[in-house]
């Protein structure tokens, strides 16, 4: 009873000194000790004044953690941005609704402006969205927040200016065979690969609001080693330094079927059996060079964080992270490929790639209900 009052007298002040030194779970836990922590945490959390300490970031399908929360019920995940996720809330014939989710805190903002897909782009009963990324969280304040779409077609990219009255779409250029594999922002500039080319592209998301803006040629992909033929590539950003890297993923694997998108690209549809990762190589986007071009990289203290769904590069410190952990100059990944012939048809590559010694660590995976295996996203929790 003395500790409970001791802690229920203490200053404001104080409180909040002691709060920004609390991983998030037991920052959470303050609001259950008596009414007076309950509002003075509520308010804390409310005008934004600390936040906890950064933790590990989270798959919000697998160990490391198990995301639980009836909010998202059957809605599909599809993205993430600083704590917070983007989520499929409505997927009807031709059209799909949105909305940005806090799991931590459980607030929910709805994308007023449902998303029309092109007649192309439509497949029967599968969702046309590959992944979406952000620009900023959604309730950012003093700054515009834009939605990236790329569609499964890999032929349409949707963009969407937050509470605009609808989405701008942008189609590939037919006659030089574009195919959009991936995207990312990193402020008002959207970031895609283009692998019939084997080249990135760069929109500036301003020009949107007259209309499809126009792309410009940012430069090649890395060149990749010989003989590792079988690769996939990912855009992932460093947010705190607004720095563009481009992750090769190697791996071996048995393909069954490819989808022969045009004469210069092909898209695997399916594995005859799970592919196993081999070895990644990291660049880093050089915009000081003349023409740009990617420098390869190791990490140092930082980590990368791999999946289908999202990809993000940060620091340890910007971690509440243990050695044992997160180990920097490492790629972990959770990452999921095709597999029609096993059941569920869906195989999770999950692990720790470390630059140094290149050796793969494999993680725990946490079983689930009929024995599914999610799509996995990546993210930070975070209060707001």
């Amino acid at each position: 009873m003395e500790e409970k009052n001791i802690l229920t007298n203490l200053p404001v002040d104080v409180l909040e000194r002691i709060m920004k030194r609390l991983p998030l779970k037991d920052y959470l836990r303050l609001r259950a000790i008596c009414r007076s922590c309950r509002e003075t945490v509520s308010n804390i959390i409310e005008n934004k004044h600390c936040s906890p300490l950064p933790e590990l970031p989270s798959l919000t399908t697998k160990s490391l953690h198990y995301l639980r929360t009836s909010l998202l019920n059957d809605d599909i995940c599809i993205g993430s941005i600083e704590g917070w996720l983007i989520v499929c809330d409505n997927f009807g014939k031709g059209f799909a609704k949105f909305f940005f989710l806090n799991p931590v805190t459980n607030v929910r903002i709805t994308i007023p402006s449902k998303l029309q897909f092109p007649s192309s782009a439509q497949y029967d009963g599968i969702l046309p969205v590959k992944k979406m990324v952000a620009s900023s969280k959604p309730n950012c304040d003093g700054s515009d927040c834009y939605l990236v779409c790329l569609l499964t077609d890999c032929c349409h990219i949707a963009i969407y200016k937050l509470f605009d009255k609808e989405w701008t779409i942008v189609e590939s250029d037919k006659d030089s065979a574009t195919n959009f594999t991936d995207i990312e922002i990193i402020s008002t500039k959207l970031y895609v690969t283009n692998s019939s080319s084997n080249s990135i592209l760069v929109y500036d998301l301003k020009d949107s609001t007259n209309g499809p803006p126009k792309a410009e040629v940012l430069g090649e992909f890395p060149r990749r080693p010989a003989g590792l033929s079988v690769y996939s590539g990912f855009l992932a950003k460093d947010k705190t330094l607004r720095e563009l890297y481009f992750i090769s993923m190697f791996y071996n694997g048995e393909i069954e079927t490819q989808q022969h998108v045009s004469d210069r690209f092909k898209v695997i549809s399916a594995f005859s059996k799970p592919p196993q990762v081999t070895s990644f190589e990291v660049f880093k986007l050089d915009a000081n060079k003349s023409p740009i071009g990617w420098q390869n990289v190791k990490l140092e203290d930082r980590v990368a964080f791999l999946s289908n769904w999202n990809s993000m590069v940060m620091t340890r410190d910007e971690l509440n992270y243990s050695e044992e952990l997160v180990r920097g100059n490492s790629v972990y990944f959770a990452i999921t490929f095709p597999c029609p012939r096993l059941n569920p048809p869906l195989s999770l590559e999950f692990g720790m790639f470390c630059l140094n010694g290149s050796c793969i660590i494999y993680l725990p995976k946490e079983t689930l209900q009929h024995g599914d295996v999610p799509y996995p996203l990546w993210f930070v929790p975070s209060l707001w």
